[in-house]
This record gives structure tokens, C-alpha cells and sequence, in this order.
């Protein structure tokens, strides 16, 4: 805030040196912000509050959970995290919402509650995104809370040619090392966190999953083995009316093999309308209402599948070789 008194370093001076570098095309100013206070009897919460704007007044009126949004400059919306910390700080809660010097102090009105899961953008600069806003307010309460502020511009969103990205980029770092209070923001950095942050959320759905396929590869060996021992007697008195050692080898493997078929058709029937709607809920609750196309794991069920048909089948023939080391005669005795 002194900075911005003494002179906001985004200025109309800035911008226009932005604007000369070859294959930048326009400065949209991202954030207005301010770094404040709310404070109750009880209890008292501090961060960034963005200026509520044409740009984002939408985006923030979707993420709305509670209340509505401000009608008035003594009214603020809040961040849902807040209100699970501090039941002295709902909607319609009244409020101290004041400079982080503490010198101004303006009471204002808690209107709404967002949600900042369903925002399609990322309210933070960095890897961590640390700087974050937590209240939104109008313009007129800014002005209010620090009339001698003439502009709040806290980031812009340089766009630029795409094919002359890595000379923008280049430039802007130039421009960047000879101011103190500027910083760049690169869209790597957002993307290389978000992968460092998704991949240990696939990674541990990954180890579910095998551990699921491992469950599945032990019961499928266990069901073969006692399905296989509770018909000895049956097969015993097959072979004693004439059933001959290869149909009984037959028998044992189709049998096996149709397991295997029906629990894969099983799978796809039941398994994959399943797997699409959860896939579909996760994407919506997890990417602010987008739905990312579901892919089947090709080869992931080709293992599976693949296991599943090697395993049957290893089972009949070890239970087959198992029934020849044993006379017929010692297979009835065994089971009487």
C-alpha cells in the first residue's frame, strides 16, 4: 500500500514500454488488489482482496455458494474457508474491514460466500499461489479505505504472438531486472505445479488401482482353486462312468475360460458406464465445471484381461496334472 501511494510501478509508462516489444499485442489488467483485514469481536482474518470488476463480477457470481453478490460499496464477498473457520463470520455478518496498517477501519456487510474450486481461473501468482485473494469488494470501498490510491493494478496478463513467445518472454525479464517491486509470473510455472500437484493425486489412484488388479488376481485364484476342489467327487464319479482324461482336461479349461469371458464381459457392461459417470463428476468438481472426454486404459485392461485368461488357464492345467498323479480309486477314497 506505501508503494502504491508513492506511485503503482504498473503504470501508463510501463504499459507503453510493454507494448513496444515486438509480438506483445495487448495488457489486460488481470488483478486490483489490496491487502486487508476483517475483524469481528471474537475474531480476525487477513488477506489480498481483489476489486470486484466488468472482467471477473461473472465468474465470481458463478462460484457464489451464499448469499448474493454486493449491492452496495459497504458490502464484500468472502472465501468459503473462512466461514468454516469462523462462525462469527457468515453472510449477513457485520464486520471491521479495515487497512492492513490499521489506520482505516470501515464496517461493511458479509453479502456472499464463493467457492474459489468453481472459478475457472487460478487466483494466485507462483508455484504456490500464495497470493491469492480471499475477499472480493467494489471499487468504491477501495477508494474509501485508501482515497489517496489512484490506481489498484496489482497484475497484468501480457498477450502476446504465440510464434514469438520466447523473444516476449526475453524482453520481459529485461524489463523486469531493472525494477525492484516487478516480478514475472510464467505460465510454465503454473503448469509445472499443477503436474507436480496432479501427479501425486494419479499416483495414489494408480497404487489404489493395483492394488485393487492384486485383490481381483488373488480372489480369481482362490474361487478357481476351491471350485476345483469342491467338484473332485463330481469329476471322480464322471471318470468312473467313462469320462475320459481328455474331456475331463476339456472340460476343466473351457470351464475356466468361460469364467474368464463372462467376468471381462462383466466388466465392460457394468465396470465402464461406471467408470465414464464418476470420471465425468470428478472432472466437474475437479476443473470448475469442465468435462475432460473419459480414456478407456487400454492397457491397463489388456494386463488385466491378459492375467485374468493366463491365470484360468494355468489353474486347469496345474488342477489336471494335480488329478493325474492320483489314481480314480484314490480320488473317491480321498473324498469320502
Amino acid at each position: 500500500e506505501e508503494m502504491l501511494v508513492k506511485g503503482n510501478p504498473l503504470n501508463e509508462e510501463l504499459k507503453q514500454e510493454v507494448l513496444s516489444i515486438d509480438g506483445v499485442t495487448d495488457i489486460i489488467v488481470a488483478r486490483q488488489s489490496l491487502h486487508t483485514s476483517i475483524k469481528t469481536d471474537a475474531n480476525q482474518n487477513t488477506g489480498i482482496c481483489d476489486m470486484l470488476t466488468d472482467q471477473n463480477y461473472a465468474m465470481v457470481e458463478a462460484a457464489l455458494t451464499e448469499g448474493a453478490m454486493p449491492t452496495d460499496s459497504h458490502s464484500i464477498v468472502i472465501h468459503d474457508q473462512i466461514v468454516a473457520h469462523f462462525e462469527d463470520m457468515g453472510v449477513g455478518s457485520t464486520v471491521e474491514f479495515s487497512s492492513m496498517d490499521g489506520k482505516q477501519s470501515i464496517p461493511v456487510t458479509i453479502s456472499g460466500v464463493v467457492s474459489f474450486s468453481k472459478m475457472p481461473v487460478i487466483l494466485g501468482h507462483g508455484r504456490s499461489h500464495t497470493d491469492g485473494c480471499v475477499f472480493f469488494a467494489p471499487k468504491d470501498l477501495f477508494c474509501e479505505l485508501h482515497p489517496e490510491i489512484t490506481t489498484f493494478d496489482y497484475s497484468w496478463s501480457i498477450v502476446s504472438d504465440p510464434k514469438k513467445a520466447e523473444t516476449v518472454k526475453a524482453e520481459l525479464k529485461n524489463i523486469v531486472a531493472e525494477h525492484s517491486n516487478l516480478a514475472l509470473d510464467e505460465i510454465d510455472t503454473t503448469i509445472a505445479a499443477e503436474k507436480s500437484q496432479n501427479s501425486v493425486a494419479f499416483g495414489s489412484m494408480q497404487v489404489l488401482s493395483w492394488l485393487v488388479f492384486l485383490f481381483g488376481v488373488i480372489n480369481l485364484i482362490n474361487t478357481t482353486l476351491s471350485n476345483q476342489m469342491s467338484r473332485k467327487q463330481e469329476n471322480s464319479v464322471l471318470r468312473s462312468i467313462g469320462l475320459t482324461q481328455k474331456q475331463l482336461c476339456k472340460m476343466n479349461i473351457c470351464e475356466g475360460l468361460c469364467y474368464a469371458f463372462f467376468a471381462t464381459l462383466a466388466i465392460l457392461i457394468v465396470g465402464l458406464p461406471i467408470s465414464v459417470v464418476v470420471s465425468r463428476e470428478i472432472s466437474i468438481a475437479t476443473l470448475h465445471g469442465k468435462v475432460v472426454p473419459y480414456q478407456f486404459p487400454v492397457l491397463e485392461m489388456g494386463l488385466f484381461i491378459l492375467v485374468l485368461f493366463g491365470m484360468e488357464l494355468i489353474l486347469s492345467v496345474w488342477t489336471i496334472r494335480r488329478q493325474k498323479k492320483q489314481s480314480l480309486i484314490e480320488q473317491m477314497r480321498a473324498m469320502e
